[in-house]
């Protein structure tokens, strides 16, 4: 860690890194949730078998699996092609995304704004075109949309 730089901000930069390694050879990714252990998801269809630990890209051959298939030093000028990586993402299993959208329309659950946010009341949805929310767990989002449907809003699992 450089010298009077945080956690936060080794965290920041480390995830910067992470996400211009695969921009940067043409792969369409965003991180989502805890910052410390993000999720990378791509092309907005799948979570990579993949995880970072300090400034290395670590890809497992399953989702959860100890058994490394891949490494990868996330480092500023990498010599890494698009090959490369994609071929540590083909020899993986990688877990499928569930989004939520509005039947008919290309807007989907961005998230959740709030009459009272201060208390939580009132949530109603959210929905854009970008960044949309993503689930792993098939079961909470149909269970999700059934609660949303009876708000009468028409949607449909993607």
């Amino acid at each position: 860690m450089a010298r009077n730089e945080s956690l936060d901000e080794l965290v920041l930069r480390r995830n910067k890194r992470l996400l211009s390694f695969f921009i940067s050879n043409g792969f369409n990714v965003r991180i989502v949730g805890d910052e410390q252990k993000p999720a990378i998801i791509l092309e907005e269809t799948s979570v990579l078998s993949c995880y970072v630990k300090n400034f290395d890209l670590i890809f497992t051959k399953a989702p959860f699996s100890d058994e490394i298939v891949r490494q990868f030093k996330l480092k500023h000028d990498s010599d890494v092609t698009s090959f490369d990586i994609q071929e540590a993402i083909d020899m993986c299993q990688h877990r499928p995304v569930y989004k939520i959208r509005l039947k008919g329309t290309s807007l989907y659950l961005t998230g959740y704004n709030y009459l009272n946010s201060e208390d939580g009341i009132g949530r109603y949805p959210v929905f854009a075109k970008h960044k949309p929310k993503v689930y792993f767990d098939i079961e909470y989002v149909e269970k999700l949309v059934v609660s949303l449907t009876e708000e009468e809003y028409d949607l449909e699992i993607v």
